[in-house]
């Protein structure tokens, strides 16, 4: 049996995602405990799982063979699974697909249909992961299972049962006995209670546990043991309890975590009832390491709070937000538009109050999802609440917020916090060094791919490119502008990898016509992928952020020919102005993005100067200074952006 969670779509290659399985490592635990009948299961690991695109991560998968597949759907990832699901079928037809995660739940029924799953279970998995793989690897059907589902020649066979809980005493904490890992970049996922006491309507996560169950504390113990080891490498733990400071042990842990701390700092991050904390808690917090929380505060407007089933009073909230802020905790309060009630104008009272408030260090608007399982979804009618019904299952308008004020009330947002809510990076624009490919056979996988399109050379080797994409992919022209060749290669690459976000890069010298990019777009654009609908409302339906593009072009020298060029391809691509190598003194007279195309070895002994006056320009957007040369760039990233390599996914560029 293969376990398997694919990670939340991202636009960098090298920042890896924090996908950590936790939740196939406590049922994996659960499976050899419980399960009679000898089966071997392992999770498929982040070299596989977080690396390739669709086509590539279909032959791994398929390649291993697996009896059983069991999948972890999330709003981010479930669209992909199951046409990775729809494409290991097709390849090993007697594989059964078995489901699971927040996306799994009796009203979701275009998941529970969809033809490539075969079974799943509602909520908490551990109960009976064993009994339903024993039935169904027996061809029996698994009757009888309370809050599963499977199907057969008759249709879907759903029982709404209350499963009983998993005693979490029997077995142990996946992270102990090597089952998961924490992320590449020193993450791990700390889980120390199940259930949430409050009833929010918008939050499936009550409804999946309906009782608060502590998980042992020698077990969160012996965890911390683990992550708090001298030589481990380990940064940060999130706390992912719904509300931290909820549950009854709350202190206990906090002291513990203290104690800790003498011999090890460990960045911790948790969500947080501002409302409900005391002075005392917070210097616990502190003390502890915790250095950024959540807050959920959604509305200022108590009609919409009761209608919400949220039941907590602002200005305690501002209270508890003011202690955490002055305490050097880094707060994201989170607020919700479209909420039942929820009116433009009380929205932007909302924002208002916040602004007056400084309730937060960061602002962070969310969209109403009405998701499967929740009380929203199961009155969304009374409600009045019209909503997408794919993930992210954004509310569309509803009685009292009409459809056109959801953009202008999210530009608001945007402007009253001085912040970018579209704001999507370039792509590494190295070109030489240490990542390049000498053959397509010395990588198992390839991040981008240099093409001169008027080379035939592409045509032989383009099917293999495609295996071996990663997601995020950089496919990059240079040499001769030959249009037809360009949308041939990706209309075939985003035919085998649709959900691939897709960096394109034009290095041709001189700006592609108009009309390219919308050639591009038509041949090669996805507007029904997860990643497109979620920029939705901000971005007109059908709009698509999963393709980027981006024109390097040589620095012009004279400002209005740059504002010009800019202005033209606002709507269309990223301009990067290109430069040679600048002398310290010239620094000052660069714009953003720039790209620097000389090698180390040429001005190594006046590149440090160079970077120092480039982190004084531009230190506050660094992500934009980039460098062709893999050797700067590291070193860039390093001295400007805080990167480590070895938290990073390496490049792997192939030229042809």
């Amino acid at each position: 049996m293969l376990f398997l969670q694919l990670p939340p779509p991202r636009f960098s290659f090298e920042e890896p995602p924090t996908n950590i399985p936790l939740a196939a490592g406590f049922v994996l635990s659960a499976l050899e405990a419980s399960c009679k009948q000898s089966i071997r299961a392992e999770i498929l690991g982040p070299e596989v799982v977080d690396v390739f695109a669709d086509l590539g991560l279909a032959r791994n998968i398929i390649g291993m063979r697996p009896d059983f597949a069991a999948m972890t759907l999330y709003a981010w990832n479930v669209e992909r699974s199951l046409f990775l699901a729809s494409n290991i079928k097709r390849q090993l037809p007697s594989v059964l697909i078995v489901v699971g995660g927040p996306e799994v739940t009796p009203d979701n029924r275009w998941v529970l249909e969809h033809p490539s799953v075969d079974a799943g279970i509602f909520g908490e998995g551990e109960s009976r992961i064993g009994s339903l793989l024993e039935a169904l690897a027996a061809g029996h059907p698994p009757q009888g299972i309370p809050g599963a589902f499977f199907k057969d020649s008759r249709g879907i066979h759903v029982n709404r049962g209350d499963a009983q809980a998993w005693n979490l005493e029997s077995c142990p904490y996946p992270y102990l006995d090597g089952r998961i890992a924490p992320s590449r970049d020193g993450t791990l996922f700390l889980e120390t209670v199940r259930g949430c006491p409050f009833r929010c309507r918008y939050c499936y996560y009550h409804k999946a546990f309906r009782s608060m169950r502590l998980h042992p504390f020698a077990s969160v113990e012996k965890v911390l043991d683990f992550a708090y080891e001298r030589n481990s490498e380990l940064r940060e733990i999130y706390l992912m309890d719904p509300t931290f400071n909820a549950q009854q042990r709350f202190k206990d842990l906090l002291k513990s975590l203290v104690r800790r701390r003498l011999k090890k700092d460990v960045r911790l991050h948790a969500e947080l009832r501002a409302d409900t904390l005391k002075l005392e808690d917070v210097q616990l917090l502190r003390d502890a390491g915790l250095v950024s929380a959540e807050v959920g505060l959604q509305s200022v407007n108590p009609v919409v709070l009761r209608a919400a089933g949220r039941y907590a009073d602002p200005e305690k909230v501002a209270r508890g937000v003011t202690w955490l802020k002055d305490a050097g905790i880094d707060v994201i309060t989170g607020i919700i538009l479209g909420l039942p009630e929820d009116t433009p104008a009380s929205f932007a009272t909302t924002l208002e109050w916040l602004q007056r408030t400084q309730a937060y260090s960061v602002v962070h608007p969310f969209v109403l999802s009405v998701l499967p399982g929740t009380d929203f979804r199961a009155h969304a009618a009374t409600l009045g609440l019209r909503y997408d019904p794919r993930p992210p299952y954004y509310v569309l308008f509803t009685p009292t917020f009409p459809e056109a004020e959801f953009r202008p009330s999210l530009l608001r947002c945007e402007q009253a916090f001085d912040m970018e809510l579209d704001y999507i990076a370039l792509p590494s624009l190295v070109d030489s060094g240490p990542a390049l490919l000498a053959t397509l056979d010395d990588s198992p996988y390839v991040s981008k791919w240099i093409i001169d399109p008027d080379h035939e050379e592409w045509q032989r080797i383009l099917s293999s490119v495609i295996r071996k994409a990663t997601d995020p992919f950089v496919m990059w022209f240079r040499g001769h502008y030959e249009e037809e060749a360009i949308i041939k290669i990706l209309s075939e690459f985003s035919d085998a990898n649709p959900h691939a976000v897709l960096h394109v890069v034009l290095d041709f010298g001189d700006l592609p016509p108009l009309s390219f990019f919308d050639r591009a777009i038509e041949n090669a654009g996805q507007p029904e992928l997860f990643l497109n609908r979620s920029y939705y409302p901000l971005y007109p339906e059908g709009e698509i952020v999963s393709i980027n593009f981006t024109i390097i072009l040589p620095f012009p020298r004279r400002r209005p020919e740059r504002e010009r060029i800019s202005s033209e391809h606002l709507a269309t691509a990223s301009v990067v102005w290109e430069s040679d190598w600048l002398d310290e003194a010239k620094v000052d007279d660069t714009e953003l993005p720039l790209l620097i195309s000389r090698p180390l070895s040429e001005v190594i002994d006046m590149y440090k100067a160079t970077l120092k006056a480039l982190k004084r320009v531009h230190g506050n957007r660094s992500e934009q200074v980039l460098f062709r040369d893999g050797h700067l760039q590291q070193i860039w990233n390093s001295q400007a952006r805080n990167l480590e390599p070895a938290t990073r996914l390496p490049e792997k560029i192939l030229v042809t």
